[in-house]
């Protein structure tokens, strides 16, 4: 009797370790979206929802398209540099499956695992770092664009002291500087290659994730950093034209500053509920704000957003995943 209770309490212990973390997320992706909606009321978000301009929503969901195509296009680069024979099918699989693994894991860890799935030739370890890869230059551009717009609305929106500005866009400079340089530098990658193979068999592993990093190049790096701001400009376009279609009369330009500033925040806070669901929506209230546009509006916005760009997507690589487990 006592050996049942010990490991009944054992297998609740190890279920609470193993959920706890995603419960409190979902809590508090919950409980901002429940104060969002009851600081807005939820009558005026569906009267707005029946006053939007088809128009501009539709040409913000064709985004959502190219936006999807724009991300299986980098993926395809970065696992063709390691497989040139893997065929597209299986990378534009490998990419939804990941999304649907993403969405509803914390930090998108899921989406560094599933990945794998239906990329059969390449090692766990290579997808892990390609994924990571693929999601730095996503990121580069959004903290360096995000960082130069912040310094815009520094001095001409909130007047900080001038001496405050200019210190952090030192430190700013001088962070993508040496970035950059790390990125761009030949000697780096020759390094990586020598401490690759003086790792033992311990640290194999180790071996394996550094691998695809010693694969890189300039003509390499250089291409998917354009295409993440591609895909980066796009984001952005299609943030700013759900809001639009909300409120035609806003000044379109002062939306896409307001969608620049969105993502920058929501970069910087981490990632504490499913699909940072309730903080994208409280930046967008502010910011979309700072420029007239209603809650509603602002609200009803990141939401779409989050349908466009990550819910649909996650849907069909869910259904993708389902069918993989019965092949």
């Amino acid at each position: 009797m006592n050996s049942f209770i010990v490991n009944t309490s054992n297998l609740v212990i190890n279920w609470i370790k193993k959920y706890a973390f995603l419960l409190i997320k979902i809590s508090v992706g919950v409980g901002l979206l429940t104060y969002l909606i009851h600081k807005i009321s939820f009558r005026t978000i569906i009267e707005s929802l029946n006053s939007v301009n088809l128009f501009y929503l539709s040409l913000a969901f064709l985004l959502a398209v190219l936006n999807i195509y724009l991300q299986f296009y980098r993926w395809k680069i970065l696992v063709k540099n390691e497989i040139s024979f893997q065929d597209d099918k299986s990378i534009l699989k490998s990419l939804l499956i990941g999304f649907s693994a993403g969405t509803f894991t914390p930090a998108r860890a899921g989406e560094y695992f599933l990945r794998k799935l239906t990329l059969k030739d390449l090692s766990l370890s290579s997808v892990i770092t390609l994924t990571f890869i693929d999601k730095m230059m996503l990121l580069i551009n959004v903290v360096f664009w995000g960082a130069l717009v912040s310094f815009g609305m520094m001095i001409f929106y909130y007047n900080v002291d001038a001496y405050v500005t200019v210190s952090l866009f030192i430190i700013f400079a001088t962070f993508f500087a040496a970035l950059f340089m790390i990125m761009y530098s030949r000697r780096f990658y020759n390094d990586l290659r020598e401490l690759k193979s003086r790792f033992n068999f311990k640290l194999s592993f180790l071996k394996k994730l550094l691998e695809p990093l010693s694969d890189l190049n300039n003509q390499l790096i250089s291409k998917l950093i354009l295409i993440a701001f591609m895909n980066y400009i796009i984001i952005v376009l299609q943030f700013s034209l759900i809001v639009f279609s909300f409120n035609s009369n806003a000044n379109f330009e002062l939306l896409i500053i307001a969608s620049i500033m969105v993502y920058f925040t929501k970069t910087l806070i981490p990632s504490v509920t499913l699909g940072e669901i309730g903080i994208r929506e409280g930046a967008a209230i502010y910011f979309f704000g700072l420029f007239g546009c209603s809650e509603v509006a602002a609200f009803n916005s990141s939401m779409l957003l989050f349908i466009f760009n990550l819910l649909l997507p996650s849907v069909i690589g869910l259904y993708l995943l389902l069918r993989l487990k019965r092949v």
